[in-house]
């Protein structure tokens, strides 16, 4: 209770295994405009069911588009603000390491006193 604590390892190598995630949402759009182009032929063209139906059909493909958009962009920057927390639990890591480091040679020279915590 009340601790964090992290594996910046693990959370890079998350971050890692998120990199194809646009690229699966863009395979997605691609299929996606390609069957849409499939079935646009099948409403007509020109006469009244065709200009009743294909303004819906337009727009409901335009909405479904813009969603794999959305979800691409969302799978992209989710990947990027997991590598960006892996390095900043890295830096936070390096910085403790560092400072414990310094304390320890402090201890360790003339009149410190490693064992104990420091001169007496």
């Amino acid at each position: 209770m009340g601790k964090f604590i992290a594996d910046p390892g693990r959370v890079r190598r998350g971050g890692e295994m998120m990199a194809d995630l646009p690229d699966r949402a863009n395979k997605i759009r691609d299929d996606f405009v390609s069957d849409m182009q499939t079935y646009r032929p099948w409403a007509g063209y020109n006469d009244d069911f065709a200009l009743e139906v294909r303004p819906k059909y337009d727009a409901n493909n335009n909405a479904c588009l813009e969603f794999i958009d959305s979800v691409g962009l969302v799978f992209s920057s989710l990947r990027q603000a997991v590598l960006n927390n892996a390095r900043e639990i890295e830096g936070v890591q390096s910085y403790a390491n560092e400072e414990i480091a310094k304390q320890q040679s402090r201890l360790d020279g003339p009149g410190g006193d490693s064992t104990g915590g420091g001169r007496h």
